[in-house]
């Protein structure tokens, strides 16, 4: 176990090199193309699912072309109230951002990359986070769906797990599935 956590810090120490970056697979069809975006440098348009996105996660700035620094760690509380402050703020000149549902979420994430699981030239400075999702697992009310986007994979977290947040205005794009009639 030991050995596992060294080679854990080591991977994390050397994919946060300013130097490391995405690795992806050429012989895949991008599941995210660039041209499926427009962009300014602080947002992301997605014209297949009419999404708008924060560029960067919360605590990141743009800097030269790139979301630069570590995202703010919040639990899911914290994440909820950043929502109600930056629309307070009226961020980008909308007030009406919220936690992205996790389908949507994972409509970014570039299938073909790994580490981060991003299409770098749409999200650049992607961080290798667990981002929040605004939907809890049925029947709890204190686990929330997860979107981590080192690994790609999702999970239920518990309220006061820390994790990263990119906000999302538009849609909602995906809506759940009809629960079936008992009969």
């Amino acid at each position: 176990m030991k050995s596992l956590m060294n080679g854990t810090v080591v991977l994390l120490l050397l994919m946060s090199y300013p130097g490391f970056a995405a690795s992806c697979r050429n012989d895949l069809e991008s599941s995210t193309p660039t041209n499926r975006f427009a962009m300014t440098d602080d947002l992301v348009q997605d014209h297949e699912t009419k999404l708008t996105w924060m560029r960067c996660a919360i605590g990141q700035t743009w800097v030269a072309g790139a979301c630069s620094g570590a995202p703010k760690s919040m639990d899911w509380n914290e994440a909820s109230a950043a929502v109600a402050v930056l629309n307070h703020e009226n961020y980008a000149g909308h007030d009406d951002w919220r936690l992205p549902l996790l389908p949507e979420l994972a409509s970014i994430v570039e299938r073909k990359c790994f580490y981060p699981r991003a299409n770098e030239a749409v999200f650049p400075g992607m961080p290798l986070s667990v981002f929040w999702s605004g939907m809890r697992r049925r029947g709890s009310d204190q686990l929330v769906y997860a979107m981590d986007f080192g690994s790609g994979e999702t999970s239920a977290q518990p309220l006061s797990t820390i994790g990263a947040v990119r906000l999302v205005r538009g849609g909602p794009w995906w809506q759940p599935p009809k629960a079936a009639a008992k009969y």
